[in-house]
């Protein structure tokens, strides 16, 4: 079944292109809102996979991280990835530090669109190499405190730090391969962490 995704920007033509791309991923585009009254009128409507939405939308509602704020608060569990032309960079470490799943450079490819929603529907977290580089410029990309883990999120973790797979895991845990990979991948996006290479990384540094 293709993800279902709902999309926003107060611009019809970035809309129209959004849905091009998104549709040519095979991603079934099941609404579209042009401002923040409509983004969150659409998401209590429609049952969907993750929202794309452009930042700053005048128009009705909320706008800027008020309308991801709002967004969250409504829907806790809804991956969020957020199309901006912002460049600054405490702005985009706060969408960051509030957990959104992705942030794409407005002015970059939209080829990153569809990168992103799967990265952010994964538990992972995207963001665009340009605005990455605002970010590490600043010493900001993923320096914040980690979310606290559950008790079985720390679990996978430390089965594998000991070199388990996760079909391993999955046995000795008693839950299937599936539970025990959206808690390794939930684990990841507390942690900032986009990558296995990343998230190995860091069970190395926390072993030494």
């Amino acid at each position: 079944m293709q993800p279902r995704i709902i999309i926003a920007d107060d611009h019809p033509v970035v809309l129209h292109g959004i849905r091009i791309v998104l549709q040519t991923h095979l991603m079934d585009v099941v609404g579209a809102a042009r401002d923040g009254a409509g983004l969150l009128h659409l998401v209590e409507r429609e049952t969907c996979d993750a929202v794309l939405t452009d930042l700053s939308m005048p128009g009705t509602g909320p706008d800027g991280p008020e309308l991801i704020g709002e967004l969250q608060a409504r829907h806790p569990a809804l991956p969020v990835v957020v199309l901006t032309g912002a460049r600054h960079p405490g702005l985009l470490d706060g969408l960051l530090r509030d957990g959104v799943g992705g942030l794409v450079d407005k002015c970059a490819d939209f080829g990153q669109l569809p990168q992103a929603l799967n990265a952010a529907m994964a538990g992972q977290v995207f963001v665009s190499p340009h605005l990455r580089h605002h970010l590490e410029a600043r010493d900001l990309m993923f320096a914040r405190e980690p979310s606290a883990l559950s008790a079985r999120e720390q679990e996978v973790l430390d089965l594998l730090a000991a070199g388990l797979k996760v079909n391993a895991i999955a046995a000795h845990c008693g839950r299937s391969p599936k539970t025990i990979s959206r808690q390794k991948a939930e684990a990841k996006r507390k942690l900032g962490l986009q990558t296995n290479q990343e998230l190995f990384a860091y069970l190395q540094r926390r072993r030494d």
